[in-house]
């Protein structure tokens, strides 16, 4: 994962920067049994900057949640954007209904077989299993308006009502299928004999996932 795509505007902000990705991977992998002084060595920092910067391991741990939260509202706004404008017309353009939910997922869908989000899978993975405060921060700030939305614009396609259980589900569902690519990473490398998910391949598993997105939208519509 990388910090450094966003600006970074002072010699603290890189300090900080590098003591959250690391935070992030210590935790991913150890939960909030990683230490302060393994998170330090890994941002090349003293151990002192922690308490500086954030107080706590604790508060550390939140700060990482609020940048995860960050990162995932700014790779998906355009995407959010777009719905809020669409699902506001009185009668929605099926066809660019369909067009957001196949770009929204694709992008998805690369986020995360790229291996600089390994480490925050890792972390929420961890907070979806034995969730604290951190998953509620996530979950409110994006994870839950964006599957709020992807129900939306499923049930707008389909001519359901976006709250209904069912439809939740089959979102959830859809979602479940990406997230499979994740997961079960090492499973699909191995049934492939793949190394890694390159570019060739993660088109590959864009293709089959655009097609089962199609295959659930035909079979909504018809049921």
């Amino acid at each position: 994962m990388n910090t450094m795509n966003t600006p970074v505007t002072s010699r603290g902000e890189l300090a900080k920067n590098q003591l959250i990705t690391a935070a992030i991977a210590q935790f991913g992998e150890f939960g909030l049994h990683a230490t302060t002084r393994d998170i330090a060595t890994q941002a090349s920092q003293n151990i002192a900057a922690i308490t500086y910067y954030f107080g706590s391991k604790e508060e550390l741990y939140m700060a990482c949640a609020q940048w995860i939260a960050d990162f995932i509202s700014h790779n998906f706004q355009p995407h959010v954007a777009s719905a809020v404008q669409l699902l506001s017309r009185k009668q929605p353009d099926k066809t660019a209904v369909r067009e957001l939910i196949h770009l929204a997922c694709g992008h998805m869908c690369k986020l995360l077989t790229s291996d600089e989000t390994l480490n925050l899978s890792k972390f929420i993975s961890r907070e979806q299993l034995s969730p604290t405060a951190a998953y509620t921060l996530i979950h409110d700030q994006v994870i839950a308006p964006m599957h709020d939305h992807l129900c939306a614009l499923i049930a707008c396609y389909c001519g359901r009502d976006p709250l209904d259980t069912e439809t939740i589900l089959h979102t959830h569902a859809l979602l479940g299928e990406i997230l499979a690519f994740r997961l079960g990473r090492e499973t699909i490398l191995l049934r492939m004999g793949w190394t890694q998910f390159d570019n060739q391949k993660v088109g590959l598993i864009s293709n089959v996932i655009a097609s089962h997105i199609d295959f659930i939208l035909y079979g909504l519509s018809q049921h």
